[in-house]
């Protein structure tokens, strides 16, 4: 079992490198939609198509699950080809985000190569949770391809009342 690196984050830390990629990706979402819209000649009423096709092309979604037990998000996120260098986990209040890079590529001993979908490989997978959790008991292994993550929930924090001066 590889242990995989948190990055801990509060809701105030909103420009660590995650989220500066993650911008950069929606952007890139962004105007690849448009190229799109504008390649059909700008015929409307198909840009939540035009979006989830960009969305498709440029994120690579990996398969996962979200399953609550005894009070404990538990998440499983299917990274086979991965190693734990190439995986990064936020874990914030509200939310855990999964981003795993790997830029190897795969060399072919006999014959000539026709295609090949090996080589660079970036996927990225936000979980909202429903329930804030307790960002500094998350734990994070990967083994087998299968990466797995358990975020405790917390104890919302109780309303203050202020007496009206």
């Amino acid at each position: 079992m590889l242990q995989v690196p948190i990055k801990r984050a509060d809701d105030a830390d909103k420009k660590a490198p995650i989220f500066e990629e993650l911008a950069k990706r929606f952007e890139g979402v962004r105007q690849r939609a448009f190229d799109l819209f504008d390649k059909r000649g700008r015929e409307l009423g198909h840009e939540l198509e035009d979006w989830l096709k960009a969305e498709r092309e440029l994120f690579g979604r990996p398969t996962a699950e979200l399953a609550e037990k005894d009070g404990v998000y538990e998440m499983q996120i299917a990274l086979p080809g991965f190693e734990s260098r190439d995986v990064e986990v936020t874990a914030t209040p509200t939310e855990v985000i999964v981003h795993a890079t790997t830029k190897e590529e795969k060399k072919t001993l006999k014959g000539t190569v026709l295609w090949t979908e090996f080589g660079y490989n970036n996927v990225s997978r936000c979980f909202e949770l429903p329930n804030l959790i307790a960002v500094d008991k998350v734990t994070v292994n990967l083994e087998n391809g299968i990466l797995r993550i358990n975020a405790p929930q917390t104890a919302k924090p109780k309303e203050a009342r202020v007496a009206a001066a």
